[in-house]
């Protein structure tokens, strides 16, 4: 069956032709990681992906079981901590760089710009708030683990983060 996507590309190769492949390795974990989640009679429709920030952002709609929801968050989750510090052009390991203003992540061969600063203790932190009563509280504060693929969970408190207190 041909694929009206591909088509496109192969017509126009000036204009898709410099895709990246850097990220290709973590978007194709991120699909097998959702297809993994996904029971029967789930439903699950990739609206978008993109990098925003330097970072991948993946864009999905559907109905899902509970559990199939977490599987799914997750996978994605994992899959931009990865992009954070993988060089969007070759997929080697990278970090942020700011390239008078538009900011990419790079490894030391495709890095143009300047480095981004990462306070020390800070680097590949994950951290997601919620507003509760109007104040922002911290949902999760996890490190992502390049090497294994994974997150950890942090104490905020440990890294110098405190929540304002009521």
């Amino acid at each position: 069956m041909r694929n009206w996507r591909n088509d496109l590309v192969a017509a126009h190769p000036r204009l898709f032709g410099g895709a990246s492949q850097g990220w290709r390795d973590l978007l194709e974990r991120c699909c097998v990681r959702i297809e993994a989640a996904l029971a029967d009679g789930d439903l699950f429709t990739t609206e978008q992906i993109k990098s925003k920030y330097a970072t991948l952002r993946f864009y999905w709609a559907g109905r899902l079981s509970d559990a199939a929801k977490a599987g799914v968050q997750e996978a994605i989750e994992l899959a931009e901590a990865r992009s954070s510090c993988t060089c969007e052009t070759c997929g080697a390991p990278g970090r942020l760089y700011d390239r008078g203003g538009w900011l990419a992540t790079a490894c030391p061969k495709h890095a143009q710009g300047k480095p981004v600063p990462v306070k020390a203790g800070r680097e590949n932190l994950r951290i997601v708030g919620r507003l509760v009563g109007g104040r922002l509280r911290i949902a999760s504060c996890r490190r992502y683990d390049r090497e294994t693929d994974s997150f950890t969970d942090v104490d905020p408190r440990s890294v110098g983060i405190e929540e304002e207190r009521d």
